[in-house]
């Protein structure tokens, strides 16, 4: 009897930590999105991204960015990104204002391709990959409690070196 009675007691016990440490951890999460640039393509791109606050200044930010590249001549270049960065906040101007370092990690996906037309019509594609470390910096712009915008330009350091600016919105959950 009481060892059934210390089970139910630790299960009740799990059951409320978990449901405490979630809820607490929903007001530190924001996710969001925006547009970006990669100067190495000369293209534009789509980002999806979350920031989950570890505290008050430290963040770490998953993020996937997608260029479109450009398409010249019939020859294509696009990128896939993914990222894992960590900032360390600055607050200024009564906590409206966030300055940040960015350092992280970055796998990045590249894909070229060209369509010609010779004695036939002919295509080709390559595609690599490459790891990185992302080197730069950020600010953020809360609106209210549940909206910022931020901006976030960063250079790459990989095989396929590269500057990447992105810009967005991003909604506390």
């Amino acid at each position: 009897m009481k060892q059934k009675s210390f089970r139910n007691y630790t299960l009740i016990l799990s059951v409320m930590m978990l449901i405490f440490t979630t809820s607490k951890m929903q007001a530190q999460i924001a996710i969001g999105g925006g547009l970006g640039y990669n100067e190495k393509i000369s293209g534009p791109g789509i980002t999806v991204k979350a920031e989950f606050n570890i505290t008050d200044a430290i963040a770490v930010s998953p993020g996937v960015t997608y260029f479109f590249g450009n398409s010249l001549y019939g020859f294509n270049q696009n990128t896939l990104a993914v990222d894992l960065n960590a900032h360390y906040f600055f607050h200024l101007i009564e906590n409206k204002l966030k300055i940040y370092p960015l350092l992280g990690a970055n796998y990045s996906n590249y894909k070229t391709g060209a369509s010609y037309y010779s004695f036939y019509y002919d295509t080709y594609e390559v595609s690599d990959s490459a790891f990185g470390i992302n080197i730069g910096a950020g600010g953020r712009w809360q609106f209210s409690e549940k909206l910022s915008v931020y901006l976030e330009p960063k250079y790459v350091i990989s095989d396929f070196e590269q500057i990447v600016v992105n810009a967005g919105i991003l909604f506390q959950l």
